[in-house]
């Protein structure tokens, strides 16, 4: 057998050293198989579609770091005559990076100052200690907070707080168990009538127990697994068989001790997988509220600029007033969905139909009132360890506020904004984040003295320092977002969207909710397997011109799909939230498949609904707009009859390129 063993384990190691060299393999496979692409179609459509095929692979299994694929436009696009390298750049650190850097400046102020932990806390000492309600606290601090800082970073400070809680639950459970079973004893050894059957059955066995004497118990009985007044004996002077009536019950009482532990087990085993579930599934859906939450609202507000122009009017506060009631709606949803499958909201129904809702009330009373107190406590002893709240945390939640107020009032939409007073487009989003960014560098983070001749005065350290902003920020995901732009400038400007537009004209009589429906389902399944940053960047030009072909606004299409991008719950590769939730090693990869399935479909209809209601008010996505036709006649003027061509309108560069 010994022997043996090398051999046996030569194989698998054989197999780990192959697919070590996977990712190498495609790397250099990829662009060797999709070469006939441009060698036979040298046209600028053909050579577009092999470079954003090569990325689209590379992104799917990351072969190389997600920035690092990003990057190979800058290569590719001028060696193959697409585009320059000059405009090619250009669009690594265009209006929305800069936005999306502002927006994490002020996200790491908000970290560094644990303002973030401190919000988190709060609520979660308000809403109460009952499973659903903690859960829904988890979900609304969750969500609010992903809507401005990172989903991972998010996902990573509540976790833990959320695996504290569910310990001490779980923990109280028990200690409440045996505490109930020892006042039980307590109570039945006291009470006469519970202690005469105990000296029957005692009389019974004395003559089985040569250790029973003189009807003394010796022998060392569970009381604390019987309770006491569910002992049936038949009384003095009856028949025999009080022995066997004890024991049959005892038995009994015994298997249903280990039914209540088991029924007791798989109550925290849900309540552990709800909680987890829930702060990952809120951190996805959050991040869906504001156009800064997650990176997919970036890609698509880029790329309808690219495509469209700023006519399209996707800003913040047009967004925002679009998904934040969806988001809103989708959260609450998500939690009666997590609450039905894991904690009580399915019992509470069932009882209501038995008419046992009171009763069980009142047997649940006491014990949330013993746990209320334990989480209670877990929650301000973590909210005690922050101090009171000091200078610099009320500076950032000024900074944080003045920006909220900044990008919702620029250019509202159905109101003027403060936008209105500058040259029209010179301000955008990015300008009100920059500001407060700027301010958070020079803010002090103390209290400063303004009688500086008294001692100890002196300079006050600002709010951020750039060293903390430099190891913080995520410069991988702005690379990703400048190659995600970068790619659909190239797209547009070698004229390949026009010509899958030109594909896709048959389905014009095919109704429009069916073709979002179908693009929806598409991007839902994609996004579960590689990046939702990817996926953004390689469905949403292509859904645009699907409307431009079908006459349908190219937004009906493009922002339901867009939310669906962030709406991944199945796997727990899909999000960084996702896997952060699964590597505590509470849930199971079929855990979240069964949650993450009908919450996806959820998701999905939600948003088309939201589409339908939101999306008209806001954008009139019913209608197709002026500035779609203005895309199809500046790119390319045969498509479309009876339009003023608009080439005017594009840069040089664009237009040569045409």
């Amino acid at each position: 057998m010994d022997g043996e063993n090398p051999e046996k384990q030569r194989h698998p190691s054989r197999l780990k050293a192959v697919l070590s060299f996977k990712k190498t393999a495609i790397f250099i496979i990829t662009p060797i198989l999709l070469a006939p692409l441009p060698f036979h179609i040298p046209e600028q459509e053909a050579l577009a579609a092999y470079v954003a095929l090569i990325l689209a692979v590379y992104w799917i299994f990351e072969v190389v770091p997600l920035a690092v694929t990003a990057l190979l436009p800058i290569i590719l696009f001028p060696l193959l005559g697409i585009l320059d390298s000059k405009t090619t750049c250009s669009n690594y650190f265009k209006d929305t990076n800069v936005l999306f850097v502002g927006g994490l400046i002020v996200a790491v102020a908000v970290e560094r100052w644990n303002l973030h932990k401190r919000i988190a806390l709060r609520v979660l000492l308000l809403v109460g200690s009952k499973p659903k309600w903690i859960m829904f606290g988890f979900m609304v601090t969750t969500a609010f907070l992903s809507m401005w800082i990172s989903n991972t970073a998010t996902t990573a400070m509540m976790v833990p707080v959320a695996k504290a809680v569910v310990t001490q639950l779980c923990d109280h459970d028990d200690k409440t168990n045996k505490s109930a079973k020892a006042t039980a004893t307590r109570k039945a050894s006291s009470d006469p009538k519970a202690r005469w059957p105990q000296e029957v059955s005692a009389g019974n066995m004395e003559e089985r127990n040569p250790m029973i004497q003189n009807g003394d118990v010796e022998m060392e009985t569970k009381f604390d697994e019987v309770e006491m007044n569910e002992i049936q004996v038949m009384p003095p002077g009856g028949e025999a068989g009080g022995l066997a009536e004890v024991t049959e019950n005892y038995t009994g009482e015994d298997d249903a001790n280990d039914l209540h532990k088991q029924e007791t087990k798989k109550r925290d085993e849900n309540l552990q997988k709800g909680i987890f579930l829930c702060v990952a599934y809120a951190a996805n859906i959050g991040g869906t509220g504001t156009l800064t939450g997650t990176n997919p609202n970036l890609v698509l507000a880029g790329q309808v600029e690219s495509l469209y122009g700023r006519e399209a009017g996707v800003n913040f506060g047009t967004w925002f007033g679009y998904a934040f009631p969806g988001m809103v709606i989708t959260l609450f949803t998500c939690w009666f969905l997590l609450d039905f499958m894991y904690l009580d909201l399915k019992n509470d129904i069932t009882s209501c139909f038995k008419g046992i809702c009171g009763s069980r009330e009142r047997l649940e009373k006491d014990d949330c009132k013993d746990k209320s107190e334990s989480v209670k406590r877990i929650f301000r002893e973590q909210y005690d360890e922050l101090g009171p709240t000091s200078w610099a945390e009320i500076a950032v939640s000024c900074h944080f506020g003045i920006l909220a107020l900044l990008w919702l009032t620029r250019d509202p939409g159905f109101v003027p904004g403060w936008g209105q007073y500058f040259e029209e487009g010179y301000v955008t989003d990015a300008t009100a984040a920059m500001m407060v960014a700027v301010s958070l560098f020079v803010f002090p983070s103390r209290k400063p003295n303004i009688f500086c001749c008294r001692d100890g005065a002196g300079s006050v350290p600002a709010i951020l320092d750039w060293k903390s902003v430099n190891d913080t920020l995520p410069w991988s995901v702005v690379i990703l977002l400048g190659g995600s732009f970068a790619l659909a400038d190239g797209i547009k400007t070698s004229g390949l969207t026009d010509w899958i537009g030109e594909q896709m004209t048959s389905l014009a009589s095919i109704p429009p909710i069916a073709v979002a429906m179908a693009g929806v389902l598409v991007v839902a399944i994609f996004t579960e397997i590689t990046s939702n940053t990817a996926t953004a960047t390689i469905f949403l030009p292509v859904l645009g011109k699907l409307g431009e072909a079908v006459r349908v606004n190219p937004l009906y299409l493009m922002l339901p799909a867009c939310l669906t991008c962030s709406f991944a719950f199945m796997l727990p590769i899909a999000t960084p939230p996702n896997a952060i939730a699964f590597s505590y090693g509470v849930l199971s990869v079929m855990d979240m498949v069964k949650a993450g399935t009908p919450m996806t479909i959820i998701a999905i209809f939600l948003a088309l609904l939201n589409t339908n209601i939101m999306g008209v008010a806001l954008f009139d996505v019913t209608t197709y707009p002026d500035w779609a036709d203005s895309s199809v006649a500046a790119t390319a003027p045969s498509n479309v009859t009876g339009v003023p061509c608009v080439t005017n309108m594009l840069p040089t560069v664009l237009v040569s390129n045409v």
